[in-house]
């Protein structure tokens, strides 16, 4: 078990963004959004942390395996999984409208949050881990053909915002 807890975040900024990205993502596969607060002090190793919130949402964690990105990669992976599929070239919504909504997750974690993910799974743009090292491949959380997001972690927070692609 966990040296924390992981509990239910009452911040209504939360549950608009769920409402937005529904209307926004209505042509195409739903996206998993999960936040939760840590009861006590952010872990300095987060892992745990990480697959606790991935379990919650009935993905497999990935322990290690969590590759650590730099803000603005997390901001293109966003960008990626709002506004289009993960298998095929096929936009779902403006580019603004998904950099906002991307935007208004991001906005949920304080400065000096950090952001992990899966790997690079598709898209015209390369992942970069906050060492500048590119990012190839993915490592799968789910059982479907593709799945990718990010995990925010920061402020007494952790957030996931996940896409699946339809088998």
């Amino acid at each position: 078990m966990a040296p924390y807890e992981l509990l239910h975040d009452p911040d209504p900024a939360i549950d608009t963004l769920a409402r937005d990205l529904e209307q926004a993502r209505e042509p195409s596969y739903p996206l998993t959004l999960l936040v939760r607060r840590i009861a006590g002090p952010v872990p300095a190793e987060p892992a745990p942390a990480l697959d606790a919130l991935a379990a919650e949402a009935g993905y497999r964690g990935l322990g290690p395996g969590w590759v650590e990105v730099p803000r603005r990669s997390a901001a293109k992976i966003l960008l990626h999984i709002i506004g289009g599929e993960l298998g095929y070239p096929a936009e779902v919504m403006p580019r603004e409208r998904a950099e906002a909504l991307g935007a208004s997750f991001l906005a949920l974690f304080a400065e000096g949050s950090r952001y992990f993910t899966n790997g690079a799974v598709s898209g015209d743009f390369a992942i970069y881990d906050r060492h500048g090292a590119e990012v190839l491949g993915w490592r799968s959380l789910s059982e479907a053909p593709f799945d990718n997001g990010v995990i925010a972690l920061g402020g007494e927070r952790v957030g996931l915002l996940w896409a699946e692609d339809a088998p």
